[in-house]
């Protein structure tokens, strides 16, 4: 797949921010009309105090959920956690992945934030520029607004509020556990975003791209660790 180079990744805090307020501005908010046959799953994962991390990308046809194609990166990251600039710190080594994906997915779903951002960017937007495709951001906690319950039925929600404005929604994806937080990344709004995670989940909590793409990045990261002990 082809990555739009965007920025330089190499920046202090407050160039960070910036990049993050001017490409706030470029997110289209509006889903285009899309054939959903392919779906991406995305995530990141690393050991505690290690530099080393690593993606997966995981490919799903829609609606069989059969696997078409799953890889995986890994690389050094120097830039630090900090809450609100998480893209910076993960999606250099997502990217490399996306470059070695050779199909075109209809939408991306992150494990992460879209739009319910500080700054309207988190990573599932960022990603999406990237790319220059739909993307959905679902998270397993809040990070900005607020929102009323969410019922205890599978596909309840409620939406997201921040500084008066709907950045996403709190889903229920399985009874009797914990909901998902939904936001749109780039190319998508609040109400097919929703749509879209909760007509891939298949009894689990998280939907079956991200779940899937969970599973293999762990599996590389444990298989290096495996190599190096």
């Amino acid at each position: 797949m082809k990555c739009l180079n965007l920025h330089s990744w190499d920046l202090q805090y407050g160039d960070a921010v910036k990049v993050q307020q001017e490409l706030r501005e470029r997110i289209i908010l509006e889903t285009p009309p899309i054939d959903l046959k392919l779906l991406a799953g995305a995530d990141v994962s690393y050991s505690k105090g290690s530099d080393v991390f690593f993606s997966s990308i995981v490919l799903l046809e829609i609606p069989s959920m059969n696997v078409l194609e799953e890889v995986t990166a890994e690389g050094k990251m120097n830039f630090p956690y900090i809450p609100g600039l998480l893209s910076f710190r993960e999606a250099p080594v997502l990217i490399k992945a996306f470059e070695k994906v050779k199909n075109i997915p209809d939408v991306v779903i992150l494990d992460g934030h879209g739009l319910s951002h500080p700054r309207g960017l988190g990573l599932a937007s960022h990603i999406g520029l990237v790319l220059d495709l739909p993307s959905i951001g679902c998270a397993k906690k809040k990070l900005v607004g607020s929102y009323d319950p969410v019922g205890t039925e599978v596909g309840d929600h409620v939406p997201i509020t921040f500084k008066g404005n709907v950045v996403g929604a709190v889903l229920r994806t399985k009874r009797n556990v914990k909901p998902v937080f939904v936001s749109p990344g780039h190319k998508m709004d609040v109400p097919s975003a929703v749509g879209i995670v909760m007509k891939t989940c298949r009894g689990y909590k998280l939907p079956e791209p991200t779940r899937q793409a969970h599973l293999s990045v762990n599996r590389a990261r444990l298989s290096h660790l495996s190599m190096d002990s």
